[in-house]
């Protein structure tokens, strides 16, 4: 069996909720003034866990999902902040301008957290944030990185290969097979192919912000991702400053990485 809490909306709720109140806004804290802010938007938003850390700080929150089972789930959960409007969430495709072209320019904190490496079409998204934040506004991305020990999301798998690491670095033919071979569901198979094909190592990342004229304002690199210390009783700890200067040994020892853009 997987991990139980990979089936569990409100167990992902709540580890994504923790992770936020006690690491991630800490960690925006460090680089942006958050009374400057008055609304945030998540794309990916999932279960609500990130946006209901936002909510407790009187932030106006929107989150949007494709998966509409998941907004279900959201709006379930954050029900009383849903009737209160401080959390408005949205089962759509933010590419889709009519539904948001009210927050078009107009977001203050723009939040992409373990979404971006799922996206086929990454630059597209980076070039479509520059339309939701306002000017002077910033984006906070976090993703674990595509060589860390687990980059794969093999984590998820439902035979012993989700303690394996490093696995998924293999030719994708050969990691197939030995998916298929260990007895890994078609389904489960499918959706970790899908994220080999949209795999995300940090220098692409990176050229992808390049390109479409996202400066960074700080960058940080994880030896144990924060939200680890909800999932595993890992504390979370920031990579070694030598390890995040040498970018092959950072990006197979680091299991996330922060990032903070300036809009």
């Amino acid at each position: 069996m997987p991990y139980e809490f990979h089936l569990d909306p409100k167990k992902k709720w709540e580890q994504q909720y923790l992770a936020t109140k006690y690491h991630i806004l800490p960690f925006l804290k460090e680089v942006i003034s958050l009374s400057d802010l008055s609304n945030v938007l998540e794309i990916g938003c999932g279960e609500g866990g990130v946006l209901k850390a936002f909510c407790d700080e009187g932030y106006t929150c929107y989150g949007v999902d494709i998966a509409s089972h998941r907004i279900e789930s959201a709006r379930h959960i954050l029900s009383d902040d849903v009737r209160a409007k401080r959390v408005t969430f949205y089962a759509a495709d933010v590419h889709d301008t009519e539904t948001f072209a009210h927050l078009m320019g107009q977001v203050d904190l723009l939040i992409l957290k373990d979404a971006i490496e799922h996206i086929y079409q990454q630059e597209k998204i980076l070039q479509v944030l520059h339309q939701f934040v306002r000017p002077g506004g910033h984006v906070f991305i976090a993703f674990p990185p595509w060589w860390n020990p687990f980059g794969g999301h093999q984590q998820v798998a439902q035979s012993f290969l989700r303690f394996v690491p490093w696995f998924h670095v293999f030719p994708r033919a050969l990691y197939q097979k030995i998916l298929q071979t260990c007895g890994e569901p078609e389904a489960k198979v499918n959706g970790l192919l899908e994220v080999y094909d949209t795999r995300l190592p940090v220098r692409k990342f990176e050229s992808l912000l390049h390109c479409t004229d996202w400066p960074v304002l700080k960058r940080q690199f994880f030896l144990f991702n924060p939200i680890y210390e909800y999932k595993f009783g890992l504390k979370g700890r920031r990579q070694f400053e030598l390890v995040s200067g040498i970018p092959l040994l950072r990006d197979f020892l680091s299991t996330a990485v922060y990032y903070v853009l300036q809009g």
